[in-house]
């Protein structure tokens, strides 16, 4: 997989060229530059796309030191990266840039797109994710625990709701997937909370609880194909949620609800 731009010091044609262009979490980038003059860096980035913008975010450089007028690198891929995705209205994806150190009209600069294919890291709670609103509470009288896990279509979702009274009637169980990404992450000063905007993409009702003798009730979901798997990104996400919802006798219903994450790389 080749690709070159002219590099604006030397008018050499600068050359990226892949070994594959699928690359793999955990498993190193192996590629080569041609035409170089001088040292160049090599830069793995994590590309998010959104309504509100466009940011890349480098995971990992290599310095490439010219043998004649070409280079080989070996560029590392951390194993917790997630794979590129396209929803309705956000992407993830990875690019390869290559490009010479010096600054201005003189830098030469190569990006080519990469396709990754995913890790597996274990489904978990968000522990740090202090800058957005990932719910996650038990209600007074029951709680939402998951079994088993697979975030992403053609998954599932397993658990059962505890119930802690004398089983005051049904429950719903709602599973859903939504598509987020942050509006004001170009210009935000440190007062100004970041601001999310959030489409839903799928969501399923199943009402467990109706034997008032037992307190575990199970439940699944089976998550249709095409959806997206989950992540956590600085700019868009793919979040699925669970919640258990029953009608009290008086006020508003009991709500109890959990957010597990896949790759969360904010």
């Amino acid at each position: 997989m080749l690709r070159r731009n002219r590099d604006g010091a030397t008018g050499r044609p600068l050359e990226l060229d892949l070994a594959t262009p699928t690359a793999a979490a955990g498993e190193p980038i192996r590629g080569e530059l041609r035409g170089l003059a001088g040292p160049a860096d090599v830069t793995l980035l994590r590309v998010e796309v959104c309504p509100a913008g466009r940011l890349a975010t480098p995971l990992g450089s290599s310095r490439v030191e010219p043998e004649g007028d070409r280079g080989r690198f070996e560029l590392p891929v951390p194993a917790q990266t997630p794979p590129g995705i396209d929803g309705p209205r956000c992407r993830l994806g990875f690019a390869v840039r290559a490009r010479t150190p010096v600054s201005g009209r003189n830098r030469s600069q190569v990006v080519m797109p990469v396709r990754m294919v995913g890790g597996d890291p274990p489904v978990h709670e968000a522990t740090h994710l202090f800058d957005r609103m990932i719910a996650s509470f038990p209600a007074r009288h029951f709680h939402v625990e998951l079994a088993d896990a697979l975030l992403e279509g053609g998954g599932w979702i397993k658990g059962r709701v505890h119930v802690s009274d004398d089983g005051a009637g049904p429950v719903d169980v709602i599973a859903r997937c939504e598509e987020a990404w942050r509006t004001n992450f170009r210009f935000r000063n440190h007062r100004q909370p970041p601001l999310w905007h959030t489409d839903p993409l799928w969501s399923e009702t199943q009402t467990v609880g109706r034997d008032p003798d037992r307190r575990w009730h199970p439940f699944a979901f089976a998550i249709p194909p095409g959806l997206p798997t989950a992540v956590e990104g600085y700019v868009v996400c793919w979040r699925y949620e669970v919640e258990a919802r029953r009608r009290a006798r008086v006020g508003p219903a009991e709500r109890a609800v959990v957010t597990p994450l896949r790759f969360d790389i904010a």
